[in-house]
């Protein structure tokens, strides 16, 4: 379903603009064969690991947040 910008709010557009911005960038990076090694490799050690799950809360908790670019 394709979204008609000329009815969608700034904010909206805001939004829309940040996920392509995110989109464009993940293919970049996967693109890179040494950065998806990387990332293929942190996979393999967290499937591999024998930590316990931690929940969302637990997760969030630990983690800074995103500062957009």
């Amino acid at each position: 379903m394709t979204m008609r910008h000329d009815v969608l709010t700034k904010e909206q557009l805001d939004l829309q603009r940040m996920y392509r911005r995110s989109w464009d960038n993940a293919h970049r990076q996967l693109a890179d064969p040494e950065f998806r090694a990387y990332l293929e490799a942190s996979i393999d050690r967290v499937n591999e690991a024998s930590a316990e799950p931690i929940t969302n809360e637990e997760f969030l908790a630990m983690t800074e947040p995103v500062e957009p670019a």
